[in-house]
């Protein structure tokens, strides 16, 4: 076994100071969730609304047809995780919804499609 002299403070200074400019700057971070492009097509309460209260259902449109496997809520009480039975790629999906109440409203969906994931989110406020 060959033994390396130690680097005095100085020296291991200076060659991180030299490695510093040799290394790959970070992955850029992933865009935020945008409906353009998504195959969410469309939804009751539709993304970016204002609507009267209350609410006890959401509909969401897919194209093409999706299986939809997680739909969270999230509102002035916190999270609301639904419970989906996915029954196939289907267009449209009717989750009910426990009658929300005014406040503004999050909901983050995952599906896949003809073999691809797809997720995204949209906001709506009920007055």
């Amino acid at each position: 076994m060959r033994a390396y002299p130690a680097l005095g403070l100085a020296a291991a200074a200076a060659l991180i100071g030299m490695l510093g400019g040799c290394t790959q700057p970070p992955a850029p971070a992933a865009p935020a969730s945008s409906t353009q492009g998504s195959i969410l097509v469309g939804s009751s309460p539709a993304a970016g609304s204002t609507v009267e209260g209350p609410i006890n259902e959401l509909v969401l449109n897919f194209d093409p047809p999706a299986r939809l496997m997680e739909v969270t809520v999230t509102g002035p009480d916190g999270t609301m995780p639904t419970m989906i039975t996915p029954v196939g790629e289907v267009a449209r999906y009717s989750v009910p919804l426990p009658g929300l109440g005014p406040g503004s409203y999050r909901v983050d969906w995952r599906a896949s499609a003809a073999g691809s994931a797809h997720q995204g989110s949209f906001g709506f406020r009920v007055q």
